[in-house]
């Protein structure tokens, strides 16, 4: 998986997992994802994806993605949080250094994910 933002492409490793398959069948998406409480940018989904057998976490890190089932939200973290007694799943870790620039960046981004 590769997101682009900004103009610049970073590449995701992501987990091997239902959730990811079914992403990678949404794909190619472009979408506005907005901040939330200084440390993620979230958009939803166009479709529900399946998140069976994807690991689930309340603790977030920096440059790594998710999902959020409740919200058929896809998450972009650029700060560590605890997110307790909310939960998450793992897509993978971007690379490249994108939490760098999207700690800096406006209340609203628009990303291709491809």
């Amino acid at each position: 998986m590769k997101i682009l933002y900004n103009g610049k492409e970073y590449s995701v490793s992501t987990e091997d997992n239902q959730l990811t398959a079914a992403l990678g069948e949404l794909l190619p998406l472009k979408l506005r994802l907005t901040r939330s409480d200084e440390h993620e940018y979230y958009a939803a989904l166009p479709k529900n994806v399946s998140a069976d057998g994807a690991i689930s976490t309340s603790y977030v890190k920096a440059g790594w993605v998710y999902y959020f089932k409740e919200w058929n939200a896809f998450a972009l973290n650029f700060r560590e949080k605890e997110i307790a007694p909310y939960s998450v799943y793992v897509i993978g870790k971007a690379q490249g250094g994108i939490e760098n620039i999207l700690a800096g960046s406006g209340a609203n981004i628009e990303i291709e994910i491809r």
